[in-house]
């Protein structure tokens, strides 16, 4: 029994929710991109039939304070308070597509426990940012959707422009590099921004498949952005 005691800690996490999944009448088994322990997975018994417990407080993309038993790494769920729910996300059709999608591709990616505080954080400034702005066409979805996994490929350290430049062939290439050139130019201007991607729309679609393509490779993983945006690619 000591030593079982000695095995056992509290632990306090902050984090966002990717994922959640039923399990039995009652329970939630949670997923949690942590800024102290990286992703967990822990299991929120009888929270679903509980009148004193927030069930909403561990939907995606909600951001919770936790305390989490630890046995044997096996991890219990006890407590939860809601820090931040992305509201405006949640409103509108082309920020939760991609929002949903930012999710799902760091669940994919990063391994249980692998702590990284720094994309953590940026993590929750793209969020922040996409909650904050007033509206998102399709084109500019898209453009995030390229940034973001760019960075996912410079946090891995596979971003190389030559190979890149290869993948996406001189004519895509080119449009990158354009686009990026008009991000740069207009960054105070989001309105100008988005009316100047329109053009884009085929382009843009083209370089995020190539880019997932480029990532699930050097990865091993299986980013797909067409599960969660209505018109697919």
């Amino acid at each position: 029994d000591l030593y079982k005691i000695l095995i056992m800690k509290k632990l306090k996490v902050k984090g966002l929710i990717l994922k959640k999944k039923e399990v039995g009448e009652a329970n939630l088994l949670i997923t949690i991109f942590s800024q102290e322990y990286g992703k967990l997975v822990g299991m929120a018994y009888g929270i679903r039939k509980s009148k004193k417990r927030n069930v909403a407080s561990l939907n995606p993309l909600s951001i919770v304070e936790m305390l989490i038993t630890e046995k044997n790494n096996y991890r219990i769920i006890d407590e939860t308070e809601t820090i931040k729910v992305f509201n405006n996300i949640t409103k509108n059709i082309e920020k939760l597509e991609i929002a949903l999608y930012i999710l799902d591709s760091v669940e994919k990616i990063y391994d249980l426990s692998y702590e990284n505080h720094i994309f953590f954080d940026k993590i929750l400034e793209i969020l922040d940012y996409i909650d904050g702005i007033k509206s998102m066409t399709e084109e500019y979805k898209y453009y995030i959707g390229v940034s973001f996994l760019r960075r996912i490929m410079i946090e891995h350290g596979i971003y190389d422009k030559m190979e890149l430049k290869e993948i996406l062939g001189e004519r895509l290439g080119k449009v990158y590099d354009n686009l990026v050139k008009i991000n740069g130019e207009n960054s105070n201007n989001l309105e100008k921004i988005q009316n100047e991607l329109k053009k884009y729309s085929k382009a843009l679609k083209r370089i995020t498949y190539f880019f997932e393509k480029y990532i699930n490779i050097n990865l091993q993983v299986n980013l797909e952005i067409k599960k969660f945006v209505v018109e697919g690619i």
